[in-house]
């Protein structure tokens, strides 16, 4: 692949400690069958063979571009990364997860032949090396004209579904953006501790600032599932980042013209889902002695409202539904036997 001066999309590729999939991450995008794109790699920082890796890579394709991220988290990286792309059209990938040989070939199409801001598709799931055992996440299509249109079906399943399944795929890796609309609208990528879900965030605020957008229900993206992931870890910022997320998002839907009520309702789902998603993987590293206080601190300290409605439960699986009943009266022991019975299953 050769130095391309104007690139038609720029593919930006995060690493931090993924010396043992990286190698299979970047074959799979320097064998796109689009022509016309420039990789950059950009440095996390991790103190690990992954950079050595990749820079045999670059020493082999004139088309790879290193830069170093300032070592503030993923968030950073692709900020980086975008300062660093020339492409008309971004993306990014994660440099644990591998891509389908057609993704961007057919997501360019999409671009051009419905001259779209952002084309959305849907990703493969699986955990580590374990390829042939994997799941489609399933997300509805979508082809979005105006910014009203936009906002309805976009924007709001993005704070959180009222449907069951999937309706948009809210992760930066499964899209490709029109880079002069980031640029135009100084758009960066915030860091986790401001809004926990920064890849949400940041497709919240693009699409306020889109005219067109597409949402193709196409598994291109291989997501890898590990325990080192940024996103299994329980951070102490949660509860603070998820109200900030809600504050931000609010605000953005208000100058869009939306029904405050349904933000505000969409808010709550995603923080009853997220929350307890959180509170499952730390009570699942405990004992059944500490969990009553774990969970008697978490939601002292945060001042947690564990009440809800029939209709924010309606919208939720049936698991997150239990979990959050059972908090909500305290039931602890029946709490904690539903986090190992589920975690048993899911690590068959």
């Amino acid at each position: 692949m050769q130095k391309i001066a104007t690139p038609l999309l720029s593919v930006i590729v995060t690493v931090y400690n993924t010396e043992n999939y990286i190698t299979d991450c970047l074959q799979s995008v320097i064998s796109q069958s689009l022509e016309n794109y420039e990789i950059i790699i950009v440095d996390g920082g991790y103190p690990d063979s992954s950079m050595d890796i990749c820079r045999k890579f670059a020493d082999k394709c004139e088309n790879i571009t290193i830069v170093k991220a300032n070592g503030k988290g993923p968030g950073d990286s692709r900020n980086c990364g975008m300062a660093a792309a020339k492409g008309k059209y971004i993306t990014f990938v994660d440099g644990d997860d591998i891509i389908d040989a057609d993704m961007y070939r057919q997501l360019m199409e999409e671009i051009v032949q419905h001259n779209l801001d952002a084309v959305y598709c849907t990703c493969y799931r699986f955990f580590d090396d374990d390829t042939n055992n994997r799941s489609i996440r399933n997300i509805k299509e979508n082809f979005c004209t105006t910014k009203d249109e936009i906002a309805h079906n976009m924007i709001l399943p993005l704070i959180a579904s009222t449907e069951k399944g999937v309706e948009i795929a809210g992760s930066m890796c499964m899209a490709v953006y029109r880079h002069d609309v980031i640029k135009k609208n100084n758009l960066s990528v915030k860091p986790m501790e401001e809004v926990f879900s920064e890849d949400n965030f940041f497709n919240i605020q693009f699409l306020s600032c889109a005219q067109r957008a597409k949402a193709v229900n196409k598994p291109l993206y291989f997501y890898r599932r590990h325990m080192q992931s940024v996103s299994n870890r329980v951070h102490d910022y949660t509860v603070p980042a998820l109200r900030r997320f809600a504050g931000h998002t609010e605000q953005i839907c208000c100058r869009l013209g939306l029904d405050m009520d349904e933000v505000q309702k969409r808010n709550r789902i995603r923080f009853i889902v997220t929350f307890s998603a959180v509170v499952k993987k730390k009570i699942d590293s405990l004992s059944f002695r500490d969990v009553k206080g774990y969970l008697k601190d978490t939601i002292k300290d945060n001042n947690i409202d564990l009440s809800y409605t029939r209709d924010e439960l309606s919208c939720v699986e049936l698991q997150v539904k239990l979990f959050w009943i059972m908090m909500r009266y305290r039931l602890y022991m029946p709490l904690y036997l539903l986090v190992k019975a589920y975690s048993a299953f899911v690590s068959r």
